[in-house]
């Protein structure tokens, strides 16, 4: 799974619930950038992203990540209304947010890909 928050603690709060779900975790990124790199080499199943990160979105990073059909979930303090078009039908968990229901979503969105 890839965790994008620029937000040390949250992120890793977020790596740990991923893998006491079992899951592996590749960044956590603090950055578009750093998202991007991390891809590069690894397959990545899921993403959580966080939107507003220190001086970017992560909304170009969720447009890569749809067009490859890989499962992701918002997890931002941003309102729902300023969600671009393509990404309105995405969860998205406004902070705080329970972790675990962050990664139940997210899981139930990759095993209804691999279904």
């Amino acid at each position: 799974m890839l965790i994008v928050e620029d937000e040390a603690p949250i992120a890793l709060n977020l790596a740990a619930a991923v893998q006491r779900a079992g899951g592996r975790v590749v960044g956590p990124a603090a950055t578009v950038g750093q998202a991007h790199a991390a891809m590069a080499d690894r397959r990545i199943d899921g993403a959580l992203l966080d939107i507003r990160l220190r001086n970017e979105t992560s909304f170009p990073l969720a447009d890569v990540l749809a067009v490859l059909a890989v499962p992701f979930v918002f997890v931002s303090g941003l309102s729902s209304a300023l969600m671009p078009y393509p990404h309105r039908e995405r969860p998205l968990f406004d902070k705080p947010y329970e972790t675990d229901e962050v990664i139940a979503a997210l899981a139930r969105l990759i095993d209804h890909r691999a279904g």
